[in-house]
């Protein structure tokens, strides 16, 4: 009962901290209505997706009577219990999408990649970020229950547009100035073919959003891993021989490594290892 309290009043302070960060409405708590939006956990990460391994809660606004401030922000949310435990979503690439609608399920409106630092409680706060200029992001909750499942609070609202009435989705820019790299640019495209025990593909390329094709013309499963810079990207799953699979990221100039993680470092040792230059 203390975890469940302690969840409750997280939760408050969460959608206080919403309706902070959120877009204000007119003088009235009456939200607009919507559609019950669609959520589920996938394997991958938001930029590559897997396959949906638990189906959530679809989204709604609270209905009812309304009180209090007239300023106040109502975000669309929804709770859900699953059978897996927090250590298992941590395990692997897991992420967390809402869709539109479920007649306009393939229009995304926020994603959060599962991961970063547990607290007390072994619970997992959540940023989920806009996706395609919906104009919606928000907060996921997981918290583990004792019986082993967890707990999943998701909500979102309307983003805050800057004062000049853009919005900074979609381009990033370092903090010396330097001119932001636009994440909603066509993708530089690079073929990658992994063999025993190579990673054959271009080794320096633009900075900007990046689509590898990865090929697996080998005998044994590959992987692809990225990191440098503050970024770590990597395919859900290995690529079975004969296979192919895509990876979509958006980098920044520098110098990245990329290998294959197969094995536990094995594939890696014997040379499926290049340096990526970004400029």
């Amino acid at each position: 009962m203390g975890r469940l309290r302690a969840s409750a009043a997280i939760m408050g302070l969460m959608l206080t901290l919403l309706g902070a960060f959120f877009t204000g409405g007119t003088r009235t708590l009456a939200q607009d209505a919507s559609p019950p939006r669609p959520s589920h956990v996938h394997t991958g990460d938001c930029d590559e997706l897997g396959p949906v391994v638990q189906p959530l809660t679809a989204l709604t606004v609270p209905t009812g009577a309304v009180s209090g401030n007239g300023d106040a922000v109502v975000a669309e949310a929804a709770f859900t219990v699953i059978p897996q435990p927090i250590d298992e979503l941590l395990a692997a690439d897991h992420a967390l999408k809402v869709h539109l609608s479920k007649d306009q399920i393939e229009t995304y409106l926020a994603c959060g990649d599962i991961g970063g630092a547990l607290d007390a409680d072994g619970a997992l706060i959540v940023g989920m970020k806009e996706l395609g200029g919906s104009g919606y992001a928000g907060i996921a909750y997981l918290l583990p229950r004792a019986d082993g499942t967890t707990s999943v609070s998701v909500m979102i609202a309307k983003v805050i547009p800057l004062a000049d009435g853009a919005s900074d989705a979609g381009a990033t820019q370092d903090e010396a100035g330097a001119e932001p790299v636009a994440a909603d640019a066509a993708p530089e495209i690079v073929d990658v073919v992994l063999s025993e025990f190579t990673i054959d593909m271009a080794t320096e390329i633009p900075a900007g959003p990046v689509r590898f094709n990865i090929s697996n013309v080998g005998n044994a499963p590959h992987a692809f891993v990225l990191e440098g810079e503050g970024v770590r990207k990597r395919l859900a799953s290995n690529v079975p021989p004969g296979d192919t699979a895509v990876l979509n990221v958006v980098l920044e100039p520098g110098t990245y490594i990329i290998f294959c993680p197969v094995g536990e470092g094995a594939h890696r040792e014997k040379g499926m290892e290049l340096e990526l230059t970004v400029t």
